[in-house]
């Protein structure tokens, strides 16, 4: 139970709360009841606080009167200060607005002055103005007058001056008197320059039909037509238009040569000149003659001021179309004419000194010109060089002619050439590609060290068959290399074992003999076309070298011939693949062609240094652009025959693998595929064989079917399960690709007894990989039994491995103790 609170503690509670605004501490007082007895004590204490706090205040009221007293007269103070302030300010806004009207009368009366003084300059403007109206219009009537009593040219200074002194009105622009006064000096100068026109074409007259120049009888009066010109600034706009007419009507149809080569010859009299029809055939001499007779009658019949600034116009272009239509042309594009042209050259000269004379410009550029025969000559030649090359091209093959290709070696008794086969057609082995060739072969190769530097790639003649780059045509870039491709990989080559006979070594017995290898191709007419335009330039060079001191001094042409003839080759093979690509097989004749100028180019090259006694610096070196050639050449055999190979692929993509190939509808495509394929070969066959040589021929079917062979052998090994029928259909596929070795029987020579032996293919050196395929076609005809004797006692283990046999054995083969067996001992023979 809470204990008891006093009244008086409840009192004091109150109080503290109403004097301080506190709380109590005790939670007992706070929550006490406040009983009615309470208030008495509460209210008495608050009322004994109330009167403490009076005393209080009246205790501080006294002490603090002092300092009131003085609060109440500073108060007091200020109020007197307050109004005086106002009162002053008031007395201020008085005089202010006194000066505010004092100031508008000072401004109204400038106003009024400002109105004044203008009024004064107008009147003063408009007396200048007007008397500036009396002196124009007194000049206007004295021009009016002059014009009408025919003083045209009187009136032309004053016309000016009254031009000039109207533009300086600066007062009158907006006064209307003076524009009419403008209009009418405007009216009166068309007038006068209407008349001067008239004057002019009445003296200077041109006929563009009968090509005449004439002066009428008062030609004299042209110089007065033309300072009257000059002053109104018509001068120079009329001397441009009489040049731009004396151009088009005499110098351009007497530069000019007609269908017939005739010229159009100049006719000068009194003050006429004119040209007469195209009667004469062309003449240098003439022509200068003409153009001196031309100048002289512009520099003898006209005023300076019309003749010096019409040479300055028709100067330039005199000599630029003199230069571009006459001498360009009239350079012999022969040697021999060369020397006639000196006569040429000397009246250029002369024709010069004319034209420095009469101070007409262009001398420079002629003399220039003379100086620069040869290269004009030079410039023209290898301009018509290139055209003749490109009409050659244009024309297309034209006739298609048979040539030899002859080659000599030097080779042992032992060599594969005078074994088993005599009709030459090894000879080709030379060329062929490391991974074209069978073993054989590359034992033969690798004993011939002089063609140990003619290696070539997979297409069988020495260039990968990857894409050309754009400026392989052109040889740019082709210096840095020996016309090799770049990606031609470094060949192994195995060296031919010493022959053996009765077990005993015959090295020591090799003979040695030389045997020429001939065999025949046919090419087009172009590379016969270009070989005559690069040996007639290298004979005009040889002819220049030797008498350089006798033909207008040609020495300089000398480098730029030898560069020109580079550059018919350079051209050659630039544009040769756009117009032999028109014909299906233009690679090939493409390749021929290149192998045969190629020859000529090393044959003519070798001739001409056994002809010379000493070497020339200015000679071309041909080396690097006939090895360019011949890598051209090579490239274009190896992008048709990459291309032939991936059309072989996609046909035998079709066959999808042979897997299904009992089955229809994948039977009709595996068989459509074989039969596409074969047909396809045939084709290229002929079409190839009237184009390439023998043995050339035989490298290229070979590499395809090796590519064809190839394909099927890595289809055939990734079927995992071959069943009977699956493999007697593969060997029927297999029995019509190995049918295609009728197309490499050897080419037949007539026996010395008359009997014909019967030709034995040549299928295994010109296709690698082709015992291996006819290999593949034995397993899939034969038992287990026959396939371990052909691994045991035949030749299979020389073409596969043991696995691949195993893998096939698998597919064809189901799992039994004999496949096991067998599969055994294969691998047990190969040593695993």
């Amino acid at each position: 139970m809470p204990p008891d609170i006093s009244a008086s503690q409840l009192g004091r509670a109150v109080l503290d709360s109403v004097q301080n605004g506190t709380y109590p501490d005790s939670e007992d007082i706070i929550s006490a009841d406040f009983p009615s007895s309470a208030f008495s004590q509460a209210l008495e204490l608050l009322d004994d606080a109330r009167g403490e706090i009076k005393t209080r205040i009246r205790t501080s009221s006294k002490e603090s009167a002092p300092d009131i007293d003085g609060w109440i007269s500073q108060a007091k103070q200020l109020h007197g200060d307050i109004e005086t302030a106002q009162r002053t300010s008031r007395d201020i806004i008085l005089k202010a607005e006194r000066d505010d009207k004092f100031r508008q009368s000072v401004h109204d009366a400038g106003s009024k002055l400002r109105l004044l003084e203008e009024e004064v300059a107008f009147n003063e403007s408009l007396a200048a103005t007007l008397e500036q109206v009396k002196r124009g219009r007194h000049q206007t009537d004295k021009i009016q007058s002059m014009l009408a009593q025919g003083g045209l040219f009187e009136a032309v200074t004053l016309c000016v001056e009254n031009d000039t002194f109207l533009a300086s009105i600066q007062s009158g622009r907006n006064v209307r008197a003076i524009a009419v006064l403008q209009n009418e000096g405007t009216e009166m100068r068309h007038g006068i320059i209407r008349g001067l026109t008239q004057k002019w074409y009445d003296v200077v007259q041109i006929n563009d039909q009968t090509s005449t120049v004439s002066l009428s009888e008062n030609a004299e009066s042209l110089s007065i037509i033309a300072s009257a010109m000059r002053q109104f600034g018509l001068l120079e706009g009329f001397v441009a238009g009489l040049a731009e007419k004396v151009k088009h009507t005499i110098i351009e149809p007497r530069l000019a040569l007609g269908a017939e080569m005739l010229d159009r010859l100049l006719v000068t009299e009194n003050n006429r000149m004119t040209l007469s029809e195209a009667s004469s055939a062309s003449n240098m001499l003439q022509l200068f003659s003409d153009l001196a007779a031309f100048m002289e009658f512009l520099q003898t019949r006209l005023p300076p001021l019309i003749s010096n600034p019409l040479s300055e116009a028709l100067g330039p272009d005199l000599v630029m179309n003199l230069i571009a239509i006459r001498l360009s042309s009239a350079v012999p594009e022969e040697l021999a004419a060369l020397r006639d042209f000196g006569s040429v050259r000397e009246e250029v000269s002369r024709f010069a000194s004319t034209m420095l004379s009469y101070g007409w410009p262009g001398v420079d550029q002629l003399r220039s010109w003379t100086n620069s025969i040869p290269e004009a000559w030079l410039e023209k030649r290898q301009r018509n060089s290139l055209d003749k090359v490109r009409q050659l091209l244009k024309r297309g093959f034209g006739e298609i002619s048979t040539v030899e290709r002859v080659e000599t070696q030097v080779v042992s008794q032992q060599d594969r050439l005078f074994a088993g086969n005599t009709s030459n057609d090894d000879w080709n082995a030379g060329w062929s590609d490391e991974e074209d060739r069978s073993p054989v072969e590359k034992k033969v190769k690798s004993q011939d060290a002089s063609r140990d530097d003619d290696e070539e790639d997979g297409s069988a003649w020495g260039l990968d068959d990857a894409e050309e780059p754009e400026d392989d045509a052109w040889g740019w870039g082709d210096d840095k290399g020996d016309g090799k491709s770049p990606e031609t990989p470094q060949r192994e080559k195995i060296s031919l074992p010493e022959a053996t006979v009765n077990g005993n070594s015959t090295s020591g017995q090799k003979s040695k003999r030389e045997v020429t290898l001939r065999e025949t191709y046919n090419i087009t007419s172009l590379p016969i076309g270009i070989l005559d335009l690069v040996n007639t330039i290298l004979a005009d060079r040889d002819a220049i070298e030797e008498h350089s001191s006798g033909i207008l001094s040609m020495a300089a042409a000398i480098p730029g011939l030898s560069s020109l003839a580079r550059l018919l080759l350079v051209m050659y093979r630039a544009c040769a693949s756009n117009y032999y690509s028109l014909n299906n097989s233009g690679n090939m004749f493409l390749y021929n062609d290149c192998l045969w100028l190629v020859d000529q180019l090393r044959k003519g090259m070798q001739t001409r240094k056994q002809n010379r006694e000493r070497p020339s610096n200015s000679r071309p070196h041909f080396d690097t652009d006939i090895v360019i050639l011949e890598a051209f050449g090579k490239r274009c055999y190896g992008k048709e025959m990459e291309s032939q190979r991936t059309i072989i692929k996609d046909l035998l993509d079709g066959a999808q693998g042979f897997a299904n190939c009992t089955e229809a509808p994948f039977s009709r495509e595996c068989d459509l595929a074989v039969v596409t394929i074969v047909d396809r070969l045939r084709t290229i066959h002929g079409q190839w064989k009237s184009i390439l040589s023998h043995s050339a021929l035989m490298q290229s079917i070979g590499s395809l079917l090796s590519t064809i062979t190839d394909k099927i052998i890595i289809d055939i090994e990734d079927m995992s399960d071959i069943s009977e029928p699956e493999s007697q259909r593969l060997t029927a596929y297999c029995g019509q690709i190995i049918a295609l070795e009728d197309l490499f029987l050897p080419r037949q020579e007539p026996a010395s007894s008359g009997q014909q032996e019967e030709p034995v293919p040549l299928t295994a050196v010109y296709a690698p990989g082709w015992f291996k395929f006819q290999y593949l076609s034995e397993i899939l005809d034969s038992s287990l039994v026959d396939i371990k004797y052909l691994w045991t006692d035949g030749g299979l283990k020389l073409e596969y491995g043991a696995e691949e046999v195993v893998e096939l054995i698998e597919a064809l083969f189901a799992d039994s103790e004999h496949r096991r067996r067998a599969i055994g001992e294969i691998r047990r023979s190969s040593g695993r």
